[in-house]
């Protein structure tokens, strides 16, 4: 009697243990996560390029600096994200293997080609792959864009990277205004651009 009164007290003991351990493991991650930006997503569905309706996106309630990094490019040269102070910053985290960041590339191409005489730096920054991979991959899809390369994916980590594509929008002073995850259309991008106007 006394074997099974200890057996279940244990037992009770050991499932109160996992469901502390589980809630407490869910909300440090969403501490992680929350802690680089908020997530305000579009408000509207995602609407195609060619469609009629406005596309419209709401930054943040509460601005996050942007942690700084310095990476190279596909010709070597360093650039530091302080270095893009005063310029808005569109900063896209992917990878050549990634089916969705793939299909999001010509779309932040067409966004540049509109873009690239304005104060807008688009950056999207490869995770993990070697140059030999990823330079081949640019020229051959005729990207224009900048590309830095994140080798040991340090700085996918200070961002808390978990899915690709991820893109954050960046103002003039080098704060998050918003966080988008997963691919996007130019419209999509564009909403989120005039975010960092307000």
């Amino acid at each position: 009697m006394k074997k099974a009164l200890i057996a279940a007290i244990v037992a009770v003991a050991l499932i109160g243990f996992s469901a502390y351990t589980l809630s407490n493991s869910d909300s440090s991650d969403s501490k992680i996560n929350s802690s680089v930006s908020t997530t305000n997503d579009i408000n509207s569905t995602a609407k195609n390029s060619n469609s009629n309706q406005t596309v419209e996106a709401s930054p943040n309630n509460i601005k996050t600096k942007a942690i700084d990094f310095k990476l190279k490019d596909l010709s070597g040269n360093e650039l530091s994200l302080s270095d893009l102070k005063g310029k808005k910053v569109f900063l896209n985290f992917w990878a050549t293997w990634c089916p969705p960041c793939k299909a999001e590339m010509p779309e932040i191409e067409k966004l540049y080609q509109e873009t690239k005489d304005s104060d807008l730096v688009i950056i999207a920054v490869e995770i993990g792959e070697p140059l030999d991979t990823v330079k081949p991959f640019i020229e051959n899809n005729k990207y224009n864009f900048k590309v830095l390369l994140d080798p040991d994916q340090s700085v996918a980590t200070k961002y808390s990277i978990s899915s690709i594509p991820t893109s954050y929008f960046i103002d003039e002073e080098g704060n998050i205004v918003s966080k988008h995850v997963g691919g996007m259309n130019i419209d999509q991008m564009k909403a989120y651009i005039k975010t960092l106007d307000k």
